[in-house]
This record gives C-alpha cells, structure tokens and sequence, in this order.
C-alpha cells in the first residue's frame, strides 16, 4: 500500500514538472507520503516533517527545506497547466508565481487523499 501511494506521488511530482533528478524529488515523496497517511500533524512542517525527512537521509532540516524549495521552483517552469489547476486550483495567483513548500505539500497531500478516496 505505501509503495502504491509513494508510485501516485512521484506520478503526479512528474506531472508537475519535478524531475526525479533533483534531490528534492525523494524529499517531496516523503514529506507528501507522510502528510498523506497522516503520520504527522498538519502544518509543523519547520519543527516536525523537515527534521523527519533530514534525520532520515542524514541531512540538515535547512538542506530538505532548501532543496525541496528547489524542486518545487524548477518544476514551476515546466508544469503541466492542467494538472496544475485540478490540484491547485484558484490557491496559486499567476502562471508563474511558484507556491511555497507548505502550500505545495498540503495542496498536493489533499489533492491525493480525494483521490485515494475514489479507488
């Protein structure tokens, strides 16, 4: 079951433009799997699922912080604008104003929950 949500997740980074090639493609799965099974509680992204993610690949929570901030800035550039709005919506003002880490985990997070509702 996790491996299926953690497939549905790297899909859908992939259809918004976040190559697996960035560092911060594997620390967006696991900030958005966590979120995603409600294994941490909403919005303690800086005190509780950084650290989680950084002690898990032996990192610093600034180095998850600042490379999932970088997938998610690269990726902007060339996302899919469909998929976008389905998950997005109205929450993102501009083609090219790319959303912050917390919005993009927690708009992704529940884009996935309803759809892993209708399976």
């Amino acid at each position: 079951m996790k491996k299926n949500i953690e497939t549905k997740i790297a899909r859908s980074l992939l259809s918004l433009g976040i190559s697996p090639g960035i560092k911060g493609f594997r620390y967006l799965i696991k900030a958005i799997s966590l979120c995603v099974s409600n294994d941490m509680p909403r919005g303690s992204f800086s005190k509780d699922i950084y650290p989680k993610i950084a002690k898990s690949y032996r990192t610093s929570s600034s180095s998850v912080e600042r490379a999932v901030r970088h997938a998610i800035s690269t990726g902007w550039a060339r996302h899919d604008q469909k998929i976008c709005t389905s998950i997005f919506g109205n929450s993102i003002s501009g083609e090219t104003e790319s959303p912050s880490n917390v919005v993009f985990i927690s708009a992704v997070s529940e884009w996935l929950r309803l759809h892993l509702d209708d399976e």
